[in-house]
């Protein structure tokens, strides 16, 4: 599949998450279970076309992802435990499953969370650590803007998939399938 649908597909289904939700001001209950069972659908859709290429999946990406299908699975399974986490934590719990993901990726993937392929450990390494302390960054940021969507998510996770296809480039590495770096 060529490079520019996976960067035009990168953030979908958290796009649509986000305008469907929030396109006439805060959601409520049934806006946001239809926004989370939207995006869900469109997140597992997304990882079918993505999880099989040769590269590694951006790991925000399949972060994101998992956020969103994490939700529709809530509101399937009526799990309203998990769906008060999410909005007591408010854009904070994405990035509570992107330090998750990251931690994971870093520890037993060998692209690591930066999703760096063809350079040597120790860069990887590096650039995945470098990342989960941005993320971690990202996470605080979230909890002191809370409730403000642009500086509490938006901006964080803009400034984190910028760092992402900087660290990959910095490594020379080829990766990033989803954000088709």
């Amino acid at each position: 599949m060529p490079r520019w649908i996976f960067a035009l597909l990168q953030f979908l289904p958290l796009s649509l998450f986000a305008a469907y939700a929030f396109w006439n001001g805060a959601p409520d209950e049934q806006r946001w279970r239809e926004a989370f069972q939207i995006a869900s659908i469109a997140a597992v859709a997304q990882l079918a076309l993505v999880l099989p290429q040769p590269r590694p999946a951006n790991r925000l990406v399949l972060a994101a992802n998992v956020y969103l299908m994490l939700g529709g699975l809530a509101f399937l399974l009526h799990q309203w435990w998990y769906l008060r986490l999410y909005d007591s934590l408010r854009e904070s719990a994405i990035f509570i499953i992107m330090l998750c993901v990251g931690i994971a990726a870093t520890l037993f993937t060998s692209p690591g969370f930066a999703a760096i392929t063809h350079a040597p450990r120790h860069v990887v390494m590096r650039a995945s650590i470098s990342l989960l302390v941005a993320t971690a960054l990202a996470l605080g940021i979230s909890f002191a803007f809370r409730g403000d969507r642009i500086l509490a998510a938006v901006v964080p996770i803009i400034c984190l998939a910028v760092l992402q296809r900087v660290l990959v480039s910095r490594a020379g590495g080829r990766g990033l399938v989803a954000s088709g770096g």
